[in-house]
Order: structure tokens, then C-alpha cells, then sequence
């Protein structure tokens, strides 16, 4: 017995050295653009901004579409490694299409999201609405998970993951919120009508919090709130442009169509004559797959087709005029999908917790850190990734230069002391 209880209080000093006793929440909020806050009043992301750290922006992955983004930020790898380049896709090895409601594994297994990293260490984790939360990666899923699809309205959200971190004792939570990405889209970011959804979403920031407190959990807790992308204006009736007036679509194999970004397939042998007949069309630009820009990081995937074309900021692009002028019809005045460069693509960083400094400004980081990021919080090793541990030091109140807390340091240390003390 007394082996027992001395073995006992020693593994308790373990864990509770390793970090093992730290949750992690991750939100993200569609569609909020790094400016957003600046247009009313947000009380509570305020305050979340002034215990914790924020940044300017962050840098986001290319395309700036909601699926590729967040399986970034859930995976900590580029959009051609984890293979969720679009919102849409074709792939020629599977000659099929994928669209937002696809769940097939096949489709998603080019990358290993958080939660089945933290499953894989022995932790609870639990996801409600981010894209590829209800797909099997592999024979894995989440503890518990709510599909991207299943309509939920924001504080039922919070409230089932809420339920999963206290009563369930859960170590991650990830949650996805629609807003502001709808609005933005059915208005445009420079409505005023924008910032009535704005102020709604900062309160139920302020739900989430006060549910984080309400649990005894804001001693444990490390929230992160952020987005996948921004938004831009965009003019459906004269900043329009129609490739079926240069490119016969009986030259494509398969055509994906985001609207700002074109993914085509031309059929064998044709590739270099859709490109000649798109080059001298203003407001786009159009190349081989081979010559997309290294910073996009979208290439290396057959995904990205052997045409790919993108719009100047706030241009549409169509090979269907008829439904364009349908969704012109349904109030879309906001779009993004655009260059990650460009600073109306960029969205809001903040955290807060114990593990971060208090009321900190830093350099942006890069999207692709978020994963490594939450395996460091959660003292878990992180599958291989694109992101960097040395860019998110400024934030954290604990760190070396190889990126890992003292805390994780001292683990051998009380290994020792256990077996050491097993023989008395």
C-alpha cells in the first residue's frame, strides 16, 4: 500500500511537470478578416487580445478557400501535402469530383489533423464543425466530432464543447463558427450590416469564455481564436470574366470552378493551347501547373490541374454566365479565394491562456504553425509538418530556442525519481 501511494504522488508530480494537465481549445471564426476588429466595438476579443497575444494578421494558405485553410491550420501542412487544395476538386488518378459534403477517407489522408495526433498520445479530443471533422483518417476519428455540415447554431456549439472539456474531461477542442464568412459574403466586408454579425460573433466569444470560467477551467485552458481567411469585395456585373468566350469547353477534360481561382484539365496534348487562348486576358493569369508560384505551395499535387488560373483581387471568373447571374441575384457581394499576399486574404491570431504571454503584439505567424503549435501545448510530438515552433516563441511566457518549455525538460527528472523511489 505504501508503495502504492508513493508510486502514486510521484506520478501525479509527472504529469503535472509534463504539462499533461493543459486543455487546448482552437475556434475559428469563417471569414473574419484581420480589419474586422477595428470596425465596432468587441468587447470581449478585446479583452482576450489584452490578457494574451495577438498579431497584425496571420498568414494564411493558398487557395483562401474555407476547406484548404482549415485543414492547414488542423494539420500544419500545405495545401499540396495534405491534398485539400479547394473547396472543389477533381482528381484524374480517381476520376472524380470532390465537393464540401465529400467524407471519403481517400480524399483526406494526405495529412493527419491535430485531433488524431492527440488521440494517438492517449488524449481526449473532440470537434464540432471543421471541415474533414466526421472523416476517418485512416481508421481514426475524434472521441467525439460534429460533421461540418450538420446545421448547429453558435451557441449549441460552445455548449457541446464545453460539455466534452468539463464533464468529459477532454484535453482538445476544436470548433468552427459560419460567421462572419456568410455575411461577408451576402453584403460585402464594407456593408454596415457587416458589423452587427461581427458584434455577435465577439459575444459569443464572450459565451465561450464565460463557459471556460463557469467550468474552472481558465487556469488550464489555452483558447486560441483565429480564421481561415478574409474577405474582399466583388462586382458580379462588371468584374466578370467569361472563359468560355476563349476556351471551347470541348477541349476540357474537367473544369473545377471557385470563382476566383480555375482549375482545369484540358484533354491530352491541349494544355499549352488553353493556356495561349487565357494568356492576354486581362485580370487573370493563367499558366501550367508546372510554372504556379512556389509560394503558393499548390503544384505538387495532381489536384492543382494541368491549367490553373487566378483572378485580381475582387474579379470573378465563369464558364457558366447563367449562374453567375443567379448567385449576382442572391446579394453576393464578398468573395476571397484570392492571392494569400494580399492583406484583404489575411485573418485575426489571438491567444490567451497560461501558456502565453499577457497583452503581447508579435510578427505574424503562418497558418501551418497552428498544428505544431497545439502539439507543443498539449506535450504531444507532432507528426511531420511545414510549420515552425521558432516563429510562435514571442508568444509563449516559456520557451528555448529549440521551441520546447522548460516543463518537457524536466520529465527524465521525475522518471528517475519514480524508479529511484520504487525500492524503498
Amino acid at each position: 500500500m505504501q508503495l502504492y501511494l508513493k508510486s502514486t504522488i510521484l506520478l501525479s508530480m509527472f504529469y503535472c511537470a509534463s504539462g499533461r494537465d493543459t486543455k487546448v481549445i482552437l475556434v475559428s471564426m469563417d471569414g473574419f478578416r484581420n480589419d474586422y476588429l477595428g470596425k465596432t466595438k468587441t468587447p470581449y476579443l478585446d479583452n482576450l487580445i489584452s490578457s494574451g497575444v495577438t498579431m497584425k494578421y496571420m498568414n494564411n494558405s493558398f487557395v483562401t478557400n474555407t476547406f484548404p485553410c482549415h485543414y492547414t491550420m488542423a494539420t500544419g501542412l500545405y495545401p499540396e501535402t495534405h491534398g485539400i487544395v479547394g473547396n472543389g476538386m477533381y482528381d484524374p488518378e480517381f476520376a472524380s469530383y470532390f465537393t464540401m459534403s465529400t467524407t471519403e477517407p481517400r480524399w483526406w489522408e494526405g495529412g493527419e489533423p491535430i485531433w488524431i495526433t492527440a488521440i494517438k498520445h492517449g488524449l481526449k479530443a473532440g470537434v464540432c464543425s471543421w471541415p474533414g471533422s466526421d472523416v476517418s483518417i485512416y481508421g481514426q476519428q475524434a472521441n467525439k466530432w460534429i460533421s461540418y455540415s450538420q446545421p448547429m447554431p453558435p451557441r449549441g456549439r460552445v455548449d457541446k464543447v464545453m460539455a466534452w472539456m468539463s464533464e468529459d474531461n477532454f484535453d482538445l477542442g476544436v470548433l468552427h463558427f459560419d460567421e462572419p464568412d456568410l455575411a461577408g459574403h451576402h453584403f460585402g466586408p464594407e456593408d454596415p450590416k457587416l458589423i452587427q454579425v461581427i458584434e455577435e460573433m465577439d459575444s459569443i466569444i464572450g459565451y465561450l469564455i464565460h463557459k471556460i470560467e463557469s467550468a474552472g477551467l481558465m487556469d488550464k485552458v489555452n483558447l486560441i481564436v483565429t480564421s481561415d481567411h478574409g474577405m474582399t469585395s466583388i462586382d458580379l456585373e462588371n468584374k466578370l470574366v467569361d472563359l468560355s468566350l476563349y476556351v471551347n469547353r470541348s477541349l476540357l477534360e474537367a473544369v473545377v470552378d471557385q470563382e476566383s481561382t480555375f482549375n482545369l484539365l484540358p484533354h491530352k496534348g491541349r494544355e499549352d493551347d488553353v493556356v495561349a487562348a487565357l494568356s492576354k486576358v486581362e485580370h487573370i493569369h493563367v499558366m501550367l501547373r508546372r510554372d504556379i508560384p512556389e509560394r503558393f505551395h499548390l503544384k505538387h499535387n495532381r489536384r492543382a490541374l494541368s491549367v490553373f488560373a487566378y483572378a485580381d483581387e475582387g474579379w470573378t471568373m465563369t464558364m457558366n454566365t447563367t449562374q453567375t447571374a443567379e448567385l449576382a441575384n442572391t446579394g453576393f457581394k464578398g468573395n476571397h479565394g484570392y492571392d494569400n499576399e494580399l492583406i484583404s486574404m489575411k485573418p485575426i491570431f489571438i491567444a490567451s491562456g497560461p501558456a502565453f504571454k499577457v497583452n503581447v503584439t508579435v510578427d505574424p505567424i503562418q497558418s501551418v504553425d497552428i498544428y505544431p503549435l497545439i502539439c507543443h501545448l498539449l506535450h504531444i510530438e507532432s507528426e511531420p509538418n511545414n510549420g515552425s515552433l521558432e516563429r510562435v516563441n514571442s508568444m509563449l511566457k516559456n520557451h528555448s530556442r529549440d521551441g520546447f518549455t522548460p516543463l518537457v525538460t524536466l520529465t527524465p527528472i521525475f522518471i528517475i525519481l519514480l524508479l529511484s523511489h520504487l525500492i524503498w
